[in-house]
């Protein structure tokens, strides 16, 4: 259709009398018609001003449950475990009520590492970013030693492992350790060194004298039990 039609057919059906409105939207039309000019614009006014404050009332009480305006915050797009690099995070904007209290606001250095395991969804905080790395969340028993990992063993930070010796001729394996957390795994080259929690001198001693003979092995775990 010719754009000149289309122009004559919207002009024929915008011309005419008005439109036959419903009874009482019919009667509250002739009512507002019949006000004087200046009181339909004071109850304009008076409508808009009602209209503002409302918005205004709700824009203050969300504030108040909430905290205040929101604030933009680092949250991870994806889980990133101890060591990584902190590249997957996004900036979105949360209640102040949800937002630690040490939040990073600002995108980290791009030689940053995480400190802390970093769960997708979670908020970065400056905790994630503590300088010391893996030892900033070692419990205060645990000391980390670096273990060389076979390849192919697939062990992995946030893991657990046992630690054994293992004998020589008629020698038996000693178990050192059961059940400790692998803080970091990082990978050189060819060669992957796991850093793994141990408890104590005794622990960290033995382990120490494995390494030192070559006789370290690492196996895989299943997480402790909670304590009850």
């Amino acid at each position: 259709m010719a754009p000149r039609s289309i122009l004559l057919r919207l002009a024929r059906a915008l011309d005419g009398p008005y439109p036959v409105l419903p009874r009482p939207l019919d009667a509250a039309s002739e009512r507002w018609s019949a006000l004087r000019p200046r009181v339909r614009l004071t109850v304009a006014l008076v409508a808009a001003a009602a209209l503002a404050g409302g918005v205004h009332a709700r824009v203050q009480a969300a504030d108040h449950r909430w905290g205040g305006a929101p604030v933009r915050v680092l949250i991870a797009t994806e889980d990133l475990p101890v060591g990584a690099p902190v590249t997957a995070v996004r900036r979105v904007p949360l209640p102040p009520a949800v937002v630690p209290a040490t939040a990073v606001t600002d995108v980290p250095a791009p030689d940053a590492t995480l400190a802390l395991a970093l769960p997708r969804g979670a908020v970065l905080t400056a905790a994630h970013l503590d300088p010391r790395g893996p030892a900033a969340g070692l419990d205060e028993r645990l000391r980390a030693v670096p273990v060389a990992v076979q390849e192919g063993w697939v062990v992995t930070a946030g893991g657990w492992v046992d630690v054994w010796v293992l004998g020589t001729g008629d020698e038996l394996a000693t178990l050192v350790a059961r059940a400790r957390p692998v803080l970091e795994v990082r990978t050189e080259g060819a060669s992957t060194t796991a850093l793994v929690g141990l408890d104590g001198e005794e622990e960290v001693g033995a382990a120490t004298e494995g390494l030192a003979l070559g006789r370290l092995l690492l196996a895989h775990a299943p997480a402790p039990a909670p304590a009850r």
